[in-house]
């Protein structure tokens, strides 16, 4: 278990010292708060997790922390094509191309928490 502890923490600190340093050296207006999005995280574990317990009887031992990488990234790529959907909704003559890149940025953090929780779940829950 300390081999999870230390390399979630090492995954994190990497993450987060990362974008860090890319928003201080570069000047990005918002930083790292472009990253933090509650309906995003809610989306996806919500989603990820539902559909991975919805099909928890069919799985033996081992297999739910694989079932569940796979149902965040899923529920990522969901999330991102609902964003997309949403920008094409709100979209007219008058479109500013700045609303349009903020949202498709939106979109595209529901695939990155996919990812980011998969890679985390699969550690934490899959035995060897």
């Amino acid at each position: 278990m300390n081999n999870k502890i230390i390399g979630l923490i090492a995954f994190l600190v990497t993450a987060i010292g990362v974008l860090a340093w890319v928003f201080t050296d570069g000047g990005i207006p918002g930083g790292f708060l472009n990253f933090i999005s509650g309906p995003s995280f809610i989306l996806v574990v919500g989603m990820g997790g539902g559909m991975a317990y919805m099909r928890k009887h069919t799985l033996n031992g081992n297999e739910f922390g694989k079932a569940l990488k796979e149902d965040f990234i899923l529920a990522g790529w969901i999330g991102f094509m609902m964003g997309i959907v949403l920008i094409g909704a709100g979209m007219d003559a008058d479109t500013n191309l700045g609303n349009l890149g903020r949202g498709f940025g939106a979109a595209t953090i529901t695939v990155i928490y996919g990812y980011l929780l998969a890679a985390i779940a699969e550690s934490f829950i899959t035995t060897s």
